[in-house]
């Protein structure tokens, strides 16, 4: 295994059983969704509850970079947790979580600076990054082995132009790019298409794709070894597509939902005579179809090309959003075989 590859799981604290031992060993990272902001400071309720689990994972693999991933889920930012008056405590609140859970890191999964329109935000962002580095710098020192420092970063220009991802670079080990959701978080108008392609759709009325991403944060000045591309465990779906173009660009008046979780697309929708499967080579990504329902996902031949790019382009590794929408391994493993062949 490649010693600097990240292989890294997001994991919802209720299914951290669900890890099998061999995914473990296999993992390189793995954060835990989520420590969630709450009265200004980190509630870990949760996944204190599940506490039994983590040292299980450790059993299963000591190397394993176990980190909590603070916020998510879209919960519209960190409220006024990181306004100068609350940082502090707020920060010390999340070192504290990471202590007693004797985790290795912080991944920081703000949903979204700025979407307030509270420009202020922007220089919150990197204080609370430049504040969680050095005490995690303490917290190594202390326990005398590395602690990480992570990002989940949007991929749509927005988020770029409110937040200064390039000041926050130089605290990071590296950047979760979430390269999943790009058609619905980014366009006003709802057409059809990839959520998580690898490369620009060659017919689709927006370039967007993980490729496309990579360059974006690259061109800001951050290496590519900063960079961990994602990948999708679920699907997105639009419905009353029209029957045209086996479904694919196409205008719609409904809006895009999340769809069934891999586990589902695998054991029932691709077995179901209704839905056709089809694939664009162009994007190297995967679609379904049964003349009204539009489901776009990440197939094994997908992830299998995810994990090439990144073997072949420089950045640092793949992540997955999220463990428990794959309960057949297929996903899992068709990252993991390519990605350490």
């Amino acid at each position: 295994m490649n010693s600097d590859r990240v292989f890294l799981a997001y994991c919802n604290t209720g299914a951290l059983a669900n890890v099998t031992r061999t995914q473990a060993r296999r993992l390189t990272h793995l954060n835990i969704a989520f420590g969630i902001v709450k009265d200004d400071l980190i509630d870990i309720e949760q996944v204190r509850a599940n506490a039994f689990y983590i040292r299980r994972l450790r059993d299963y693999n000591p190397d394993l970079v176990i980190s909590l991933s603070t916020g998510g889920g879209g919960r519209g930012g960190h409220g006024s947790a990181t306004r100068p008056e609350h940082i502090e405590a707020f920060v010390r609140s999340t070192l504290d979580a990471v202590r007693e859970l004797e985790l290795d890191g912080i991944d920081c999964d703000w949903e979204f600076p700025c979407n307030t329109g509270d420009l202020a935000e922007r220089a919150q962002h990197v204080e609370l990054i430049r504040r969680y580095r050095a005490g995690l710098d303490a917290y190594a020192a202390e326990r005398g082995r590395r602690a990480w420092l992570t990002i989940a970063a949007a991929c749509w220009d927005k988020y770029l132009e409110h937040t200064d991802v390039a000041a926050c670079a130089p605290y990071l080990d590296f950047i979760n790019l979430m390269t999943y959701d790009i058609r619905d978080c980014a366009w006003a108008e709802n057409w059809t298409g990839h959520h998580s392609n690898l490369r620009t759709p060659a017919e689709a009325r927006y370039p967007d794709s993980v490729e496309l991403t990579v360059q974006k944060f690259h061109a800001l000045g951050i290496p590519l070894d900063k960079l961990v591309i994602g990948s999708a465990f679920y699907s997105r779906r639009w419905d009353n597509v029209p029957d045209v173009n086996h479904g694919y660009n196409q205008r719609v008046d409904s809006p895009c939902v999340y769809g069934p979780s891999y586990t589902a697309i695998s054991l029932i929708y691709e077995r179901d005579p209704e839905y056709v499967k089809y694939w664009d080579e162009s994007a190297q990504a995967a679609w379904l179809f049964n003349g009204s329902s539009f489901i776009t996902y990440d197939d094994p031949r997908s992830m299998r090309a995810k994990a090439r790019y990144v073997k072949e382009s420089g950045v640092r590794g793949i992540m997955y959003w999220c463990h428990d929408s794959d309960d057949t391994g297929i996903l899992f493993n068709a990252i993991y075989d390519e990605l350490f062949s």
